[in-house]
């Protein structure tokens, strides 16, 4: 029976919780700040999922649209913006259907973990540069080619560690198989689409592997070793996830 994100919407909701699941969202919270135009603007998350991402931008002022295919994350992300006191936008359908559902402009796109699950995402890079106002930011999050054999490694999965250094295709914690890139290889497929890369950084080095217990000070100081970590080489290249900044040309 083939896993759906329907059937993971609470394992993914729950993932926040995590010391990784945190330490991610903080930092591409972080760093959207630091890329987007400032609120109110208009933001599409595609693929938004439970609203981890959603819901503080909309809590900071931006008017948040969420474009997502399950209906099970869909009213997770709902709660979530409820219990937040806020509005976000929410619409049912995939990436495929952003031109017939959320057409835009938008002064910034939102897009992390979701291409990763598709074999060639060029057509919906595509579609998402239509929906963008010219100057508009695309935020992508996505799996790290160059480490993937890192995390199973780390955990003693030597024999698939082995296999993904040569094989592009994995599956995660979530149970659903998915490709990795290089930021080489996202260079070249926003170029393409009429997007211009603009920065990235690594996300969850060492918060990969890291236990989900720890105290308030053991938090900080990891998030501030993944912050620090994340902009300098040799460890950005070496991060479960890149976050790319692009610019709509």
């Amino acid at each position: 029976m083939t896993t759906s994100f329907d059937d993971r919407a609470e394992w993914f909701d729950r993932h926040y919780g995590t010391t990784r699941g945190r330490v991610r969202a903080a930092l591409v919270l972080e760093r959207l700040a630091a890329t987007m135009p400032p609120p109110p603007a208009a933001v599409l998350d595609v693929g938004g999922g439970s609203g981890a991402i959603a819901v503080p931008l909309a809590v900071s002022g931006f008017d948040v649209t969420v474009l997502d295919p399950s209906p099970a994350m869909l009213e997770l992300a709902g709660a979530h913006a409820r219990g937040a006191g806020v509005e976000v936008r929410f619409v049912e359908g995939g990436v495929e259907r952003i031109a017939e559902l959320t057409p835009g402009p938008f002064d910034a796109i939102c897009c992390h973990a979701v291409l990763m699950y598709l074999d060639d995402p060029s057509t919906h890079l595509v579609a998402m540069r239509d929906a963008a106002a010219t100057g508009a930011t695309l935020s992508l999050l996505e799996k790290n080619r160059s480490a993937l054999a890192m995390r199973p490694g780390l955990r003693g999965d030597y024999a698939e560690a082995l296999r993904v250094l040569d094989d592009p295709v994995a599956t995660g914690n979530l149970g659903i198989p998915n490709r990795s890139r290089s930021v080489q290889e996202w260079d070249g497929l926003l170029a393409q689409a009429g997007w211009r890369l603009d920065s990235w950084a690594g996300v969850r080095l060492f918060s990969d592997v890291a236990p989900d217990v720890l105290s308030d000070a053991q938090y900080g100081d990891l998030l501030d070793l993944e912050r620090a970590a994340g902009e300098r080489e040799p460890y950005r290249s070496a991060a479960r996830l890149i976050h790319l900044s692009a610019t709509a040309l």
